[in-house]
């Protein structure tokens, strides 16, 4: 009969000693979560997403894709921590030569959070979702979620149109 022993070590790695048998790694939470989202009484199975909503502005000034995604991955990266309170609103303007690009997020409906890296995915909801037919000619457009609206707004002449 062959003894097998199996050890535990913290940072979740199972090792088999004596025994050709794979032992399968154990599946262990962290030690803290990662972000928490008080959804309240809402039953919806994936909520944060089937109340995200895309508005395209379909009109106005079109730009490329590449120019789109520095300004919004800068202003993500810039605003990660940042705490939002009701009714408040976190926005760049980024100046492209012929063109600008307005980013922003703001806080709706009372509610108060703190920027995480669903930053970069909502923004670029209306960038990749409005204006389909090809990479570039992008006009923008919002995304709204239960508590916040995401706006991306490409504009010239120093307005967001």
């Amino acid at each position: 009969m062959k003894l097998s022993i199996v050890a535990v070590f913290s940072l979740g790695t199972v090792f088999a000693f004596g025994s050709s048998v794979p032992v399968a790694p154990v599946a262990r939470a962290p030690a803290t979560w990662l972000s928490v989202e008080d959804v309240g009484t809402i039953s919806t199975v994936n909520t944060k997403r089937a109340l995200e909503r895309v508005t395209c502005y379909n009109a106005g000034t079109k730009v490329d894709r590449a120019p789109s995604i520095a300004s919004i991955d800068d202003f993500c990266r810039s605003v990660i921590g940042r705490r939002v309170t009701p009714g408040e609103t976190v926005a760049c303007r980024y100046e492209w030569g012929g063109f600008t690009i307005l980013v922003s997020g703001r806080a709706i409906n009372g509610c108060s959070w703190v920027i995480d890296a669903n930053c970069y995915r909502l923004l670029r909801k209306p960038l990749d979702e409005c204006n389909t037919s090809g990479e570039n000619g992008k006009q923008g457009g919002y995304v709204t979620d239960i508590c916040g609206e995401w706006r991306y707004d490409p504009g010239s002449g120093g307005s967001d149109w």
